[in-house]
Protein backbone atom coordinates (compact mmCIF):
# COMPACT_ATOMS: atom_id res chain seq x y z
CA UNK A 1 0.00 0.00 0.00
CA UNK A 2 2.54 2.52 0.65
CA UNK A 3 4.88 1.77 -2.43
CA UNK A 4 1.44 2.28 -4.41
CA UNK A 5 0.85 5.66 -2.51
CA UNK A 6 4.38 6.94 -3.23
CA UNK A 7 3.48 6.33 -6.99
CA UNK A 8 0.56 8.34 -6.71
CA UNK A 9 2.02 10.68 -4.96
CA UNK A 10 4.68 10.90 -7.86
CA UNK A 11 2.29 10.67 -10.94
CA UNK A 12 0.14 13.36 -9.94
CA UNK A 13 3.26 15.97 -8.78
CA UNK A 14 4.24 15.38 -12.12
CA UNK A 15 1.22 15.64 -14.17
CA UNK A 16 2.16 19.07 -15.23
CA UNK A 17 5.20 17.31 -17.36
CA UNK A 18 3.12 14.61 -18.95
CA UNK A 19 1.73 14.56 -22.13
CA UNK A 20 0.90 13.14 -25.04
CA UNK A 21 3.20 11.92 -27.55
CA UNK A 22 3.29 11.24 -31.33
CA UNK A 23 5.94 8.60 -33.21
CA UNK A 24 6.29 7.19 -36.53
CA UNK A 25 7.95 3.97 -36.56
CA UNK A 26 10.04 2.55 -39.86
CA UNK A 27 11.49 -0.90 -40.00
CA UNK A 28 13.26 -3.98 -42.31
CA UNK A 29 14.06 -7.03 -40.55
CA UNK A 30 14.05 -10.96 -41.01
CA UNK A 31 12.84 -13.78 -39.15
CA UNK A 32 15.06 -17.12 -37.83
CA UNK A 33 14.20 -19.12 -40.62
CA UNK A 34 16.48 -16.20 -43.08
CA UNK A 35 18.79 -15.68 -40.54
CA UNK A 36 19.86 -19.02 -39.90
CA UNK A 37 20.06 -19.27 -44.19
CA UNK A 38 22.95 -16.99 -44.38
CA UNK A 39 24.79 -19.92 -42.53
CA UNK A 40 23.86 -22.14 -44.03
CA UNK A 41 24.17 -21.69 -48.29
CA UNK A 42 24.69 -25.16 -49.68
CA UNK A 43 20.96 -25.72 -50.01
CA UNK A 44 19.83 -23.27 -51.90
CA UNK A 45 20.99 -19.16 -52.97
CA UNK A 46 21.22 -16.30 -50.61
CA UNK A 47 18.64 -13.83 -52.02
CA UNK A 48 19.13 -10.40 -50.41
CA UNK A 49 16.23 -8.94 -51.45
CA UNK A 50 14.50 -11.49 -49.60
CA UNK A 51 16.08 -11.31 -46.63
CA UNK A 52 16.21 -7.50 -46.01
CA UNK A 53 12.08 -7.38 -46.94
CA UNK A 54 11.40 -10.26 -44.94
CA UNK A 55 9.25 -7.76 -43.10
CA UNK A 56 9.16 -4.32 -44.06
CA UNK A 57 6.77 -1.61 -42.82
CA UNK A 58 5.26 1.20 -40.56
CA UNK A 59 3.56 1.83 -37.32
CA UNK A 60 2.11 4.79 -36.07
CA UNK A 61 2.33 5.38 -32.52
CA UNK A 62 1.12 7.62 -29.63
CA UNK A 63 1.83 7.58 -26.11
CA UNK A 64 1.28 8.88 -22.47
CA UNK A 65 4.64 10.17 -20.87
CA UNK A 66 4.91 11.04 -17.28
CA UNK A 67 7.52 11.03 -14.97
CA UNK A 68 9.55 12.07 -17.98
CA UNK A 69 10.72 9.01 -18.71
CA UNK A 70 8.04 6.43 -18.83
CA UNK A 71 5.70 6.33 -22.01
CA UNK A 72 2.81 4.05 -22.15
CA UNK A 73 1.75 3.63 -26.13
CA UNK A 74 -0.33 2.09 -28.43
CA UNK A 75 -0.55 2.18 -31.83
CA UNK A 76 -1.53 0.41 -35.59
CA UNK A 77 1.18 -0.52 -38.17
CA UNK A 78 1.32 -2.01 -41.75
CA UNK A 79 3.98 -4.23 -42.99
CA UNK A 80 4.90 -6.58 -46.19
CA UNK A 81 5.81 -9.55 -44.86
CA UNK A 82 7.90 -11.76 -47.48
CA UNK A 83 9.27 -15.35 -45.47
CA UNK A 84 10.95 -18.27 -47.04
CA UNK A 85 11.06 -21.83 -45.81
CA UNK A 86 12.91 -24.89 -46.43
CA UNK A 87 12.69 -28.47 -45.71
CA UNK A 88 15.34 -31.55 -46.98
CA UNK A 89 14.04 -35.32 -46.42
CA UNK A 90 15.27 -38.31 -48.17
CA UNK A 91 13.36 -40.27 -50.76
CA UNK A 92 14.07 -42.74 -53.84
CA UNK A 93 13.22 -43.28 -57.13
CA UNK A 94 11.53 -46.16 -59.18
CA UNK A 95 14.93 -47.80 -59.39
CA UNK A 96 15.17 -47.62 -55.68
CA UNK A 97 18.15 -45.25 -56.04
CA UNK A 98 18.09 -42.97 -53.07
CA UNK A 99 18.44 -38.69 -53.46
CA UNK A 100 17.59 -35.90 -51.75
CA UNK A 101 14.33 -34.22 -51.88
CA UNK A 102 13.97 -30.80 -51.11
CA UNK A 103 11.08 -28.27 -50.69
CA UNK A 104 11.74 -24.47 -50.56
CA UNK A 105 8.31 -22.54 -50.09
CA UNK A 106 8.42 -18.28 -50.59
CA UNK A 107 5.28 -17.04 -48.99
CA UNK A 108 4.13 -13.50 -49.02
CA UNK A 109 1.54 -11.42 -47.01
CA UNK A 110 0.53 -8.09 -45.37
CA UNK A 111 0.47 -8.02 -41.48
CA UNK A 112 -1.61 -5.28 -39.85
CA UNK A 113 -0.13 -4.69 -36.40
CA UNK A 114 -1.42 -3.34 -32.87
CA UNK A 115 1.13 -2.72 -30.32
CA UNK A 116 0.83 -2.73 -26.68
CA UNK A 117 3.74 -1.11 -25.15
CA UNK A 118 5.83 0.91 -22.20
CA UNK A 119 9.12 2.41 -22.30
CA UNK A 120 11.45 3.73 -20.32
CA UNK A 121 14.34 6.42 -20.82
CA UNK A 122 17.37 7.09 -19.36
CA UNK A 123 19.21 9.91 -21.13
CA UNK A 124 19.17 8.70 -24.77
CA UNK A 125 18.64 5.52 -24.31
CA UNK A 126 14.91 3.96 -24.78
CA UNK A 127 14.08 0.14 -23.39
CA UNK A 128 10.63 -1.22 -24.24
CA UNK A 129 8.21 -3.93 -24.68
CA UNK A 130 5.19 -5.71 -24.50
CA UNK A 131 2.46 -7.12 -26.39
CA UNK A 132 2.09 -7.35 -29.69
CA UNK A 133 -1.43 -8.52 -32.30
CA UNK A 134 -0.42 -8.97 -36.20
CA UNK A 135 -3.53 -9.67 -38.31
CA UNK A 136 -1.77 -11.39 -41.20
CA UNK A 137 -3.98 -10.83 -44.32
CA UNK A 138 -3.87 -13.71 -47.11
CA UNK A 139 -0.95 -14.32 -49.68
CA UNK A 140 0.65 -16.27 -52.08
CA UNK A 141 2.57 -19.29 -51.50
CA UNK A 142 5.35 -20.59 -54.12
CA UNK A 143 6.39 -24.40 -53.64
CA UNK A 144 9.71 -25.49 -55.83
CA UNK A 145 10.54 -29.25 -55.26
CA UNK A 146 14.17 -30.37 -56.54
CA UNK A 147 15.69 -33.66 -56.16
CA UNK A 148 19.76 -33.36 -55.31
CA UNK A 149 21.30 -37.22 -56.31
CA UNK A 150 24.64 -37.38 -54.24
CA UNK A 151 27.57 -36.25 -56.50
CA UNK A 152 25.39 -34.90 -58.72
CA UNK A 153 26.97 -31.05 -59.60
CA UNK A 154 22.96 -28.97 -58.79
CA UNK A 155 19.60 -29.85 -57.98
CA UNK A 156 16.96 -30.88 -60.49
CA UNK A 157 13.88 -29.13 -60.15
CA UNK A 158 10.81 -31.60 -59.96
CA UNK A 159 7.84 -29.03 -59.90
CA UNK A 160 7.08 -25.41 -59.06
CA UNK A 161 3.27 -24.61 -57.59
CA UNK A 162 2.06 -21.22 -56.54
CA UNK A 163 -1.43 -21.17 -54.13
CA UNK A 164 -2.79 -19.36 -51.90
CA UNK A 165 -0.49 -18.93 -48.06
CA UNK A 166 -2.80 -20.74 -46.22
CA UNK A 167 -5.35 -18.17 -44.75
CA UNK A 168 -5.56 -15.32 -42.90
CA UNK A 169 -3.98 -15.26 -39.35
CA UNK A 170 -4.37 -13.13 -35.89
CA UNK A 171 -1.54 -13.86 -33.95
CA UNK A 172 0.06 -12.57 -30.32
CA UNK A 173 3.36 -12.07 -29.16
CA UNK A 174 5.84 -10.42 -27.32
CA UNK A 175 8.45 -7.52 -28.36
CA UNK A 176 11.32 -5.70 -26.99
CA UNK A 177 13.48 -3.30 -28.31
CA UNK A 178 16.84 -0.96 -27.25
CA UNK A 179 16.66 2.47 -28.96
CA UNK A 180 18.96 5.10 -29.25
CA UNK A 181 18.20 8.50 -30.12
CA UNK A 182 21.02 10.91 -31.45
CA UNK A 183 19.17 13.50 -31.61
CA UNK A 184 15.94 14.23 -29.85
CA UNK A 185 13.06 13.63 -32.51
CA UNK A 186 15.29 10.26 -34.61
CA UNK A 187 16.12 7.32 -32.71
CA UNK A 188 17.68 3.87 -34.16
CA UNK A 189 15.79 0.87 -33.30
CA UNK A 190 16.82 -3.03 -32.70
CA UNK A 191 13.71 -4.87 -31.69
CA UNK A 192 12.86 -8.40 -31.35
CA UNK A 193 9.07 -10.18 -31.99
CA UNK A 194 8.21 -13.67 -30.73
CA UNK A 195 5.03 -15.36 -31.67
CA UNK A 196 3.08 -16.68 -28.10
CA UNK A 197 -0.34 -17.54 -29.83
CA UNK A 198 -2.41 -17.75 -32.62
CA UNK A 199 -6.12 -16.26 -31.92
CA UNK A 200 -7.69 -17.65 -34.93
CA UNK A 201 -8.32 -21.51 -33.56
CA UNK A 202 -6.61 -21.09 -30.16
CA UNK A 203 -4.05 -23.95 -30.83
CA UNK A 204 -1.21 -23.03 -32.33
CA UNK A 205 1.48 -21.20 -30.64
CA UNK A 206 2.74 -18.51 -33.12
CA UNK A 207 2.94 -19.77 -36.39
CA UNK A 208 4.68 -22.75 -35.18
CA UNK A 209 2.14 -25.60 -36.39
CA UNK A 210 0.84 -24.31 -39.31
CA UNK A 211 4.57 -24.16 -40.83
CA UNK A 212 5.22 -27.17 -39.15
CA UNK A 213 2.26 -28.50 -41.26
CA UNK A 214 4.39 -28.18 -44.81
CA UNK A 215 6.99 -30.20 -42.97
CA UNK A 216 7.67 -33.13 -40.27
CA UNK A 217 9.12 -31.93 -36.71
CA UNK A 218 12.68 -33.15 -37.55
CA UNK A 219 13.46 -31.00 -40.25
CA UNK A 220 11.69 -27.98 -38.77
CA UNK A 221 11.76 -27.16 -35.16
CA UNK A 222 11.86 -23.25 -35.47
CA UNK A 223 9.86 -20.45 -33.33
CA UNK A 224 7.59 -17.57 -34.74
CA UNK A 225 11.02 -15.21 -34.22
CA UNK A 226 11.40 -12.13 -36.04
CA UNK A 227 14.26 -9.45 -36.24
CA UNK A 228 13.66 -5.69 -36.77
CA UNK A 229 16.33 -2.82 -37.15
CA UNK A 230 14.05 0.59 -37.73
CA UNK A 231 14.24 4.16 -37.13
CA UNK A 232 11.67 6.01 -34.70
CA UNK A 233 10.56 9.93 -35.31
CA UNK A 234 9.04 11.61 -32.91
CA UNK A 235 6.50 14.00 -34.73
CA UNK A 236 5.49 15.34 -31.49
CA UNK A 237 7.52 18.19 -29.19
Amino acid sequence: MKIASILLILILSNQATAQWRWYLQAEVGANKQEIQQVGSLVQQAFDPQSFWKSTAGGEVQFGYTLLKTITAYTGLGYAHQNVAYQSTEWASDDTGASFLLLCNKNATGELLTLPLGLELKVLSVHVGGGMQYRYRVQGTMQTDLYAFVPGAPSATLLSSTTGPNTQAKLDMGYFAYLQWNPIKRLGIRASAYRGFKDLSNGLEVGAYNEWQQLFDKESFGLKNLQFNLGLNIRLSE
